[in-house]
């Protein structure tokens, strides 16, 4: 049997805490809406170039970064 673990800074939201979460996260859209101001969504990939830099040392240090098949360097936020 495979023992279920999640890789370092990931984590499971159980549903307790993810009905919590979502609740939050409601109440935060309900807000930013109220302000006239819209959602968006970014890919979760970006080209390294792009990320790096913007969190400062310690977030370069600790982005998941990998080449694709084309050699482009490539980050995860």
């Amino acid at each position: 049997m495979i023992d279920p673990r999640t890789l370092k800074g990931f984590r499971d939201f159980l549903p307790e805490s993810m009905m919590a979460r979502e609740q939050l996260i409601d109440t935060a859209r309900t807000v930013y809406r109220s302000f006239g101001f819209s959602p968006i969504d970014t890919p979760v990939l970006e080209l390294l170039e792009v990320l790096q830099g913007k969190g400062g040392e310690e977030s370069d240090r600790l982005m998941y970064s990998f080449e694709d098949h084309g050699g482009r360097k490539v980050g995860m936020r």
